[in-house]
């Protein structure tokens, strides 16, 4: 006989494990880290899903277990690189086709940054969805998604030879 509980939860990751891997693959920018997040995620979910009052609050449950479980990994991983004062590394991108440029550009943002800019473009998340997902203020969320922004278009135009050039070719 078959948990229901168990079965939910087997549902819910058949349904949601492909979307909320791609988003913590945005936010921490390396794919084996971002399916080992989503996998905590659904253990942490199995084991206090019993909890759970509304079971369509399930899936937004998962997803801040996902961004939270993502910026501990990032703050974790700051930590390390201080402590070994590796400051020139950066996780390997593993993106393909024409998202690669972007990929890459996104790796080079600020963990905070990063987050607002996936979750509000990749996630489709209002400011306050966002800024309540993050524990941030909206006011934080428009700061941050703004700089990121800017920060964005300076990367790609400097990694394109085509934007980055002149009229006269340099």
């Amino acid at each position: 006989m078959t948990d229901p509980r168990t079965e939910g939860v087997a549902a819910l990751f058949h349904a949601q494990s492909t979307e909320l891997t791609r988003l913590a693959y945005l936010i921490v920018g390396d794919w084996g880290l971002a399916e080992e997040v989503v996998q905590e995620a659904f253990l942490r979910f199995w084991r206090s899903s019993h909890v759970l009052r509304d079971a369509n609050a399930a899936p937004a449950y998962v997803r801040r277990t996902v961004v939270n479980l993502c910026r501990s990994r990032i703050r974790r991983r700051g930590l390390e690189r201080r402590v070994s004062r590796d400051a020139d590394a950066r996780p390997a991108v593993e993106a393909d086709g024409r998202d690669l440029d972007v990929a890459n550009a996104l790796v080079r943002l600020a963990s905070g940054k990063r987050a607002c800019i996936v979750l509000r473009y990749y996630a489709d998340l209002t400011e306050a969805e966002t800024a309540e997902l993050l524990g941030v203020s909206v006011g934080t969320v428009k700061s941050q998604t703004s700089k990121a922004l800017r920060q964005l278009a300076a990367y790609l135009a400097l990694d394109d030879p085509v934007a980055g050039s002149t009229e006269d070719g340099h």
